[in-house]
């Protein structure tokens, strides 16, 4: 039965896509990895795929000499479900802020970590501090800004926010290569493909690109902040 409710909510939205309602909608049904994973795989499923996320994560921290110390200011942007807040957490990241579009992500994360600051907010409208934070994470969240000037916004704000000499973590989907895939997304009005060279028109040259490594279907992305 949940397979078949989330399935309707992701149909009704490939015809209007509205971010807020759809992850609304979606995470009020499942607020777990399902909800913001693969919807036809199981919570377990889905842990295991974070798990190896994570693993992938750890490994571009340490070569880009990422070390998050008790006073590290961290922001992530689109929380979800609080996966990568845990994980931050357990780095001993005690100061962050969190941002989601959903009420339903903010209100319940705010309880869970209450030693947390959240934000609830499309992130192409929602104030962030300029200058303020050593590391910005943004996960699996880009392609669902489909709309283009949405998204550079989105990135002006996300790019300012961070310190000089402070990093960016972000996921990357490159543009289908195969005919399939490309024909695939054309249906597709819940995400949108975007490749790296359109956030580096945005953050400008001011970007050094550390590494970029597959990320499940994704591309994981490091970028310094000169």
């Amino acid at each position: 039965m949940g397979l078949v409710h989330e399935a309707k909510i992701y149909f009704r939205m490939l015809f209007h896509y509205r971010p807020k309602r759809y992850w609304n909608e979606l995470l009020s049904h499942s607020f777990d990895l399902k909800g913001v994973g693969h919807y036809r795989m199981s919570n377990e499923e889905n842990l295991k795929m974070y798990e190896r996320k994570k693993q992938i994560l750890e490994g571009e921290m340490r070569r880009a000499g990422i070390a998050l110390r008790a006073d590290s200011r961290v922001l992530e942007v689109g929380c979800g479900v609080g996966y990568w807040t845990e994980y931050l957490k357990s780095l001993g990241v005690r100061h962050y802020l969190g941002n989601d579009i959903t009420d339903v992500s903010v209100t319940t994360l705010r309880k869970r970590f209450p030693e947390y600051e959240f934000v609830q907010g499309d992130i192409s409208e929602t104030p962030l501090p300029e200058n303020e934070f050593d590391l910005a994470v943004m996960i699996d969240v880009t392609q669902h800004i489909t709309d283009d000037r949405r998204f550079e916004l989105a990135m002006e704000r996300l790019w300012k926010s961070i310190k000089q000499g402070g990093h960016l973590i972000i996921t990357v989907w490159e543009p289908a290569e195969t005919i399939v895939l490309r024909a695939r997304q054309r249906l597709n009005r819940i995400e949108k493909a975007r490749g790296l060279g359109a956030y580096q028109a945005v953050f400008g040259t001011g970007a050094t690109v550390v590494s970029k490594v597959g990320f499940n279907d994704k591309d994981l992305v490091v970028v310094t902040k000169a």
